[in-house]
């Protein structure tokens, strides 16, 4: 998972968009959904990101918790043009180039650390889920929202750097209310909580976790 000094893990595909996309004009694809009129649901897609939150406490818990989830593919950690615009999409204007930065530099680290290569990159599983979130504050105008994740991120070939791995994080992420949505202004991270590995079961083979990362969907956006 990439943060301000860790990186995120993710879908080794693009992640699957909620029911009810439809075209919008003003820019990406707007959202249709069941959810109560002014509570968490995003009203469109941009980058094919969740955007258009309500000015909500639900709002904004829905917007960081997607957030972190759209930062979390492969496609995100390995593509440099994708990040930047995925970052730009869920940035507050004046916080988005540190991010990219930032973002890049966790990416250019995690590509080193993997052993990732042009012929390999697409080869990366990365996915992950969030395990629950905490509004740490809130008012109109700005919260700061934890989010704590699950995920997998490796490559399933033989002597790989890094096999297909677990890991666990929790982001804290302060959103400002700009231009009618929730834009992220910062991103923190910390290590855990980690559980204790007790079940006793053996990793899986690496064509195991190639096949099941084509055959299952990305974990989904929320709202």
């Amino acid at each position: 998972m990439i943060g301000r000094s860790s990186y995120d893990s993710g879908s080794g595909s693009d992640h699957s968009a909620p029911s009810g996309q439809a075209s919008n004009a003003a820019g990406g694809s707007s959202l249709t959904s069941a959810s109560t009129p002014g509570q968490a649901a995003a009203s469109r897609l941009v980058e094919g990101v969740p955007v258009g939150y309500s000015p909500t406490r639900e709002g904004a818990v829905a917007a960081a918790v997607n957030y972190e989830i759209a930062r979390s593919s492969a496609r995100y950690l390995t593509d440099a043009g994708s990040r930047e615009r995925i970052l730009k999409t869920i940035m507050a204007s004046d916080a988005a180039a540190g991010q990219i930065k930032d973002d890049n530099a966790a990416g250019a680290r995690f590509y080193s650390a993997l052993g990732l290569t042009a012929d390999t990159a697409d080869k990366l599983i990365a996915r992950a889920s969030p395990l629950g979130s905490k509004v740490v504050s809130y008012s109109p105008e700005v919260a700061t929202v934890s989010v704590w994740m699950s995920g997998i991120v490796g490559l399933p070939t033989p002597n790989a750097p890094v096999p297909v791995s677990a890991s666990w994080t929790t982001y804290t992420l302060v959103l400002v209310w700009r231009d009618g949505d929730w834009k992220t202004s910062s991103i923190s991270v910390t290590p855990g909580p980690t559980p204790l590995q007790s079940t006793g079961q053996q990793p899986t083979s690496t064509d195991v976790f190639t096949s099941m990362d084509k055959d299952f969907d990305a974990p989904p956006y929320i709202g």
